[in-house]
């Protein structure tokens, strides 16, 4: 019978085996990260450069429906349309911030009971599905 130092040895050489195996994977693993990392980086950059054309290539376009261009035509030679961001209010105070700063007193049951101090939200109505499913699936 072999002792238990034997089987101590035995284990040892082979977790040093399975370790020597292991070396030239964590090698590739850390090259891999590298250049994942760099790769990101790289992208990043070339992500802002892009953004930084979505002006004045929004301008050009826009020069060029001038001229006399039509969308259609533009998409038909491979011009995409711009970008367009969505449109906003222009900063300053909106009327629904005036209403809201006029009001400081409490709010009265009275006048809008869904803000009024203890007002129990009305329970969503129950549906069989029927009219509610169809509405909304009309696949079904």
């Amino acid at each position: 019978m072999s002792s238990a130092e034997e089987f101590l040895q035995r284990m040892e050489r082979l977790q040093a085996a399975k370790g020597e195996a292991f070396k030239p994977l964590a090698e590739i693993l850390g090259q891999r990260a590298a250049i994942q990392k760099e790769m990101a980086t790289v992208v990043a950059g070339f992500e802002e450069r892009l953004a930084a054309l979505n002006e004045p290539y929004g301008k050009a376009y826009a020069s060029a429906e001038k001229a006399g261009w039509t969308a259609a035509e533009l998409a038909e030679l491979g011009v995409e349309e711009p970008v367009k961001r969505p449109r906003g209010r222009r900063p300053g105070k909106s009327s629904t911030a005036r209403k809201t700063a006029a009001r400081t007193g409490p709010v009265l049951e009275t006048e809008a009971p869904e803000r009024a101090a203890g007002a129990v939200p009305t329970p969503a109505q129950e549906s069989t599905g029927e009219t509610a499913g169809a509405a909304k699936f009309p696949y079904v």
